[in-house]
């Protein structure tokens, strides 16, 4: 789609023509010209570009099922973004469980596209909340930029008392346009909370507040984004994308585990295994013992299910870890399992090597200098 001609408010003075809207009119009256009056954000002429994976935020029921709607009339109703250009393009219309790699990887390189051609000032990506986790450190990874990239849903479907996401968007659309989110790498905004897309996690089904941090970024008041915190930068090469997505194993080791998947991940075809241990990262010794072979075979990190927290190397006593990661095991570091998995298949897509893929997981560890 042509976001050239989807701009849904345009400057001020001008005329309507096909597909544009002329709402002249400005944010919280701040002046022509861009003049920025104490405790008003200057909206003044911000291109913001929308683009639509799918999700409950645009999901509405019919008799035949769910159906996925463009969000363009859905924007047109906020009169909290006068004095914002707003472009809508319904790139894709997803359940959100149906997102593929290839659905993120389309549009992260769409972002870099509309960042590239200078046709946006922040970019809001809506999508489905169960994988918005992993989505945003994707597109995180593979983007890099000033421009504000923040992902947004919805918990409840908009015909749901108390729905969520109409509230959802306006934040995000205000935290893309602000000059205090530039910088920070891809963000989540949800429950009127700012997420840093390295830490955020989905921690419930049905909360308005499912999405938690250990470090959360700040908060939207009022529509207006009030940050607390910084995330770190990951000094990271770029990652570019050569090949069809890596096909990459999470396993979960759990209580009386036998281990008997693990005999045929090679079989397979799986080029990466992700391996979730118990607590900061232990597992019993027969478990050990496959994840090695499996690891003389294709490149292996270890994490633990617990989702925070660091692997550990000396507390209890033994030293598993650190052994592990002497014969070249990539060890997760502040990451979970998830967000691992989603690192290790880019990186192989990308062409990375052992070595190579061993030094940016190192970027994670607690043991390298920031």
């Amino acid at each position: 789609m042509n976001l050239d001609k989807t701009f849904l408010r345009a400057e001020a003075g001008g005329s309507e023509k096909e597909g544009i809207m002329n709402l002249d009119k400005t944010f919280l009256h701040a002046e022509a010209g861009g003049s920025e009056k104490e405790g008003i954000m200057n909206l003044d002429k911000k291109k913001i570009c929308i683009l639509l994976l799918g999700g409950t935020i645009a999901c509405v029921p019919t008799e035949d099922g769910i159906e996925v709607i463009s969000l363009t009339d859905f924007c047109r109703q906020f009169r909290e973004l006068d004095g914002l250009k707003i472009a809508v393009d319904d790139f894709k219309k997803l359940q959100g469980v149906e997102t593929r790699m290839t659905d993120i990887l389309e549009v992260a390189e769409e972002v870099k596209r509309l960042i590239l051609e200078e046709k946006a000032d922040g970019i809001v990506i809506v999508q489905g909340t169960n994988l918005m986790e992993e989505a945003a450190f994707a597109i995180d990874l593979l983007v890099r930029t000033e421009v504000p990239v923040v992902c947004t849903g919805a918990m409840r479907p908009a015909t749901a008392p108390s729905a969520d996401g109409a509230y959802n968007f306006i934040d995000a659309v205000m935290t893309a346009a602000s000059d205090n989110c530039r910088g920070m790498g891809t963000l989540v905004v949800m429950n009127g909370e700012i997420h840093s897309a390295q830490y955020v996690r989905k921690e419930h089904t049905l909360n308005l507040n499912a999405f938690t941090s250990e470090f959360m970024l700040g908060y939207v008041a009022e529509h207006v984004p009030s940050i607390r915190c910084r995330p770190v930068l990951r000094k990271i090469p770029e990652i570019v994308i050569e090949r069809e997505p890596a096909d990459v194993l999470l396993y979960t080791n759990y209580a009386c585990d036998t281990g008997r998947i693990l005999d045929h991940v090679l079989d397979m075809g799986y080029e990466g295994l992700v391996l979730e241990g118990t607590g900061g990262g232990g597992m019993p010794g027969w478990i050990r013992e496959k994840f090695e072979k499996i690891h003389e075979k294709i490149p292996c990190v270890l994490a633990s299910r617990t989702g925070h927290g660091d692997i550990i190397f000396s507390t209890y006593g033994y030293a598993l870890q650190q052994q592990l990661c002497e014969k070249g095991v990539c060890l997760s570091g502040m990451l979970d399992a998830r967000k691992a998995r989603m690192l290790l298949s880019l990186l192989l897509s990308a062409g990375f090597g052992r070595e190579e893929i061993r030094r940016v997981f190192m970027q994670f560890s607690k043991f390298t200098p920031i």
